[in-house]
């Protein structure tokens, strides 16, 4: 099965958060859990002045995900397509992936007392509607897609980037 995922390109992101409030919206999220953030980095001296950047996160699906493992009901599967998903009818709110994932991803819900996190909006990939964080992306920074394709894709941006400087 073709592996789908989210590819951030932290240098578009102008940090307006508007990925963190589609998703809060899209999957009526209370205030406290996000399951995407914005992180901001800096102000840092680069070049003789000071910059600032920013860094959307949310859960990697990675290959081998702990918090799977460490889910003492089961409730955190991965499917074929990459993703990895919360069964929320299954969570007791242990709260034992939230210590196992090096990312944060997982999100406790104070109202649900379930935890909860980056779905890659599958209620709408599944039926080939894009993510509401990267339709909500003003500046494209956020694409959804067939990994491979859009890592190549991001290759070939940066190249022709690089030829432009020259």
């Amino acid at each position: 099965m073709t592996q789908r995922n989210l590819l951030i390109d932290s240098e578009l992101c102008v940090g307006c958060q508007a990925c963190e409030i589609a998703c809060k919206q899209e999957h009526n999220l209370p205030v406290g859990p996000r399951w995407i953030r914005v992180v901001q980095v800096g102000p840092r001296p680069a070049g003789g002045r000071l910059v600032m950047s920013f860094h959307p996160t949310r859960c990697m699906n990675c290959g081998k995900p702990p918090c799977v493992d460490a889910c003492p009901e089961g409730a955190i599967t991965k499917r074929a397509d990459g993703n990895v998903l919360i069964n929320e009818a299954l969570c007791t709110g242990c709260m034992a992936c939230i210590e196992a994932c090096p990312f944060d991803a997982p999100q406790f819900n104070q109202e649900t007392n379930t935890v909860g996190m980056c779905t890659l909006c599958a209620h709408r990939t599944d039926y080939g509607l894009m993510p509401a964080c990267s339709l909500a992306c003003p500046t494209g920074a956020i694409q959804f897609g067939e990994i491979n394709s859009l890592i190549e894709k991001k290759r070939a941006e940066r190249a022709a980037r690089t030829l432009s400087r020259i």
